[in-house]
């Protein structure tokens, strides 16, 4: 069986925007995700900011980390498209892709090192504009704080009460 026959026996969940799947720290429930449909941001909490980092789009998988050692949510995700939906791969369903489409591995592997490098790129150029827009205020306390990454790219910041302790994540 290929990877896509086994996408396509997948669990479905269908979540509307602005409604978080999971917010970064809390404990996972051991599962991953397959987008098919929609758009989703990953938010990290940098220096008392929720930052985002980039956005998910259909077809990629996340979450991996739950699956491999069941750690907290590293990042906050947040639906920004009018709907989406995805596919719940949880560990025995992780252990029948892998043997049933090793191509299931690879991909993944390959996605999670190329994310491991953006990350770690996106996080320094955040803390880089942080600490100019610091030295920055020092000297012209007026000067804005919105920021943008060596690509150009907006760096934006979401309202803390969209992470507040009360609300339920999704995919928990």
């Amino acid at each position: 069986m290929g990877l896509k026959e086994s996408l396509a026996k997948l669990s479905m969940i269908n979540i509307k925007r602005g409604e978080v799947l999971f917010k970064e720290g809390v404990p996972s429930n051991g599962a991953m995700f397959f987008l098919f449909e929609g758009q989703l941001d990953i938010y990290k909490q940098i220096e008392g900011k929720h930052t985002k980092l980039r956005s998910i789009l259909p077809g990629e998988f996340f979450g991996e980390m739950a699956i491999i050692n069941n750690s907290p949510r590293a990042a906050s995700i947040v639906v920004v498209s009018e709907s989406a939906k995805l596919g719940i791969i949880n560990r025995t369903t992780f252990v029948q892709m892998s043997q049933e489409s090793p191509e299931f591995l690879f991909l993944l592997l390959k996605k999670v090192i190329e994310r491991l490098y953006e990350t770690d790129g996106k996080i320094r150029a955040i803390k880089r504009k942080q600490d100019e827009d610091s030295m920055i205020a020092k000297v012209a306390p007026a000067v804005s704080n919105t920021g943008s990454d060596s690509d150009g790219e907006n760096l934006g910041t979401v309202p803390l009460e969209t992470f507040t302790d009360d609300a339920q994540s999704i995919g928990e």
